[in-house]
């Protein structure tokens, strides 16, 4: 039977049986990966698998919004994979794989942290999750990280940058550039393992090596001196750090800041269009976003229809997804931005999945989703090597996935830290810089060597056409 039709016969089993808790829905077979909150599914594990042999797998998100949705993606095609395999054997018994999800609402204009620690609650004490994956918003698994610490249960973060949480693995204070110092606590927090993306710091070295490397193509390019840099960010605090790195760096490679906007989440196409007459007034020839949300639609759209002389190259998630095309009419067109994954040997599980996504999905995965998939695998290597379910038999094994003995994933290969974050490497963990082009395609272009090798790049930078200031 195809784990497809699975989902709609464990819930009808379910629905008939009249246990469990929540709202029981016929799935169809087309619905591969659909998501009922609160209701546990088990694609590709046998029928009549008892529920003693489930490891049950609690994903956090905000399951209505683009990041949440990828990371059930990702962990639902993972599950599905793994116990179609054949699950895991642990004691000479086989044990298959089950998740479930909670909304923690965290992409929300307007945070409220109580739904998100309340849906951590639930998933740990009402859906009895034996594990967590998911998290996207620093200031909301900030609140939850603690929830899941006292419950003393694997995290597998797949979504958040922000260095705060690794460093309080580390043990002893850690010193702050700003802010207070993050007092860390290894027996408490080394149940938190940093999965996806890279964290702030190492995104913020990258997109400068990059930046860096930009100046000199385009100086090459066009002729022109290429000194003058833009940022436009979001004003949340997981852009706050990445920006005072970039002010603090960017002189040093003779480039400056020349202007910099940072909107509330509920700017409008109004608002862009003022932002960027206030870029190009100030010259600025690379324009850097820091964007997380809807804002890179309504920067992009205003892009095309401005057509300031700048070229943008930074963090935008939304344009990850294929989708950004239509959404932004191409208007995406030029756009350069970091991307976990795309179809290219990073890995050799890369191209694999990239394809097993697509086909089970119709459409290509954000870096929340390729986290997820990952996470799932790396747990499942952690239950077998520890031959336990219980999250601190498995941390070791997990800490053995370090620069002399990676893990072979899809997003990279994952040598953990001793903060059990992500070591960033051309062999390890890297981001690709991607850019859309013409007629909606989207390749991996140069960064001259700096940060990933060249063998994996797909295609050539196309700058505006309407230009660069000089």
């Amino acid at each position: 039977m195809e784990s497809r039709q699975l989902v709609a016969v464990v819930l009808i089993v379910v629905i008939i049986a009249g246990v469990g808790v929540g709202v029981f829905l016929f799935l169809p077979p087309g619905a591969y990966g659909a998501l009922v909150v609160g209701q546990l599914v088990t694609p590709g594990a046998p029928a009549g698998t008892p529920a003693n042999r489930i490891i049950n797998v609690g994903v956090l998100g905000p399951v209505t919004e683009i990041q949440g949705e990828g990371e059930w993606k990702g962990a639902y095609l993972a599950c599905d994979e793994i116990n179609t395999a054949g699950g895991v054997v642990v004691g000479g018994e086989t044990y298959y794989f089950g998740i479930i999800a909670e909304d923690t609402f965290e992409a929300d204009a307007s945070l409220d942290i109580s739904k998100a620690t309340a849906a951590t609650t639930k998933i740990i004490t009402v859906d009895n999750a034996q594990f967590i994956l998911g998290g996207f918003r620093t200031e909301a698994v900030l609140a939850f990280q603690e929830l899941i610490m006292d419950a003393e249960m694997l995290f597998f973060n797949t979504g958040s940058s922000t260095d705060i949480f690794t460093q309080k693995v580390a043990g002893g204070p850690w010193p702050q550039t700003t802010g207070p110092d993050v007092v860390s606590d290894y027996d408490r927090y080394k149940y938190f393992f940093r999965v996806m993306p890279i964290n702030s710091t190492s995104l913020a070295r990258s997109l400068l090596t990059y930046i860096a490397y930009l100046d000199g193509y385009l100086t090459a390019v066009t002729g022109n001196n290429i000194s003058k840099v833009a940022i436009i960010r979001e004003d949340l605090d997981w852009t706050v750090g990445m920006s005072a790195f970039l002010n603090g760096y960017l002189p040093f490679y003779g480039l400056s800041v020349v202007e910099e906007v940072a909107f509330p989440i509920t700017a409008e196409a109004a608002d862009f269009a003022t932002y960027w007459t206030q870029i190009d007034a100030a010259e600025a020839q690379i324009t850097i976003p820091i964007i997380s949300a809807q804002g890179g639609i309504l920067m992009t759209t205003q892009y095309a229809q401005a057509q300031p002389k700048t070229i943008i190259a930074g963090i935008d998630v939304m344009s990850q997804l294929d989708t950004y095309w239509n959404e932004t009419g191409g208007a995406c067109e030029y756009e350069v931005v970091l991307q976990s994954t795309l179809r290219t040997n990073k890995t050799t599980r890369t191209i694999a999945f990239w394809d097993a996504f697509l086909d089970a999905y119709d459409a290509e995965p954000l870096y929340t989703a390729v986290g997820a998939y990952d996470a799932m695998y790396l747990l499942a290597a952690g239950i077998v090597d520890a031959q336990s379910f219980n999250s601190t038999l498995i941390i070791p094994h997990l800490e053995a996935f370090n620069a002399a003995s990676p893990f072979v994933a899809a997003g990279g290969n994952i040598a953990f830290t001793y903060t059990h974050d992500l070591l960033l490497g051309p062999d390890y963990s890297y981001t690709l810089f991607t850019q859309w082009q013409a007629g909606g395609t989207k390749v991996a272009v140069s960064s001259g060597g700096l940060l990933y090798p060249e063998n994996i790049v797909t295609g050539t930078l196309s700058l505006p056409s309407w230009g660069i200031n000089e």
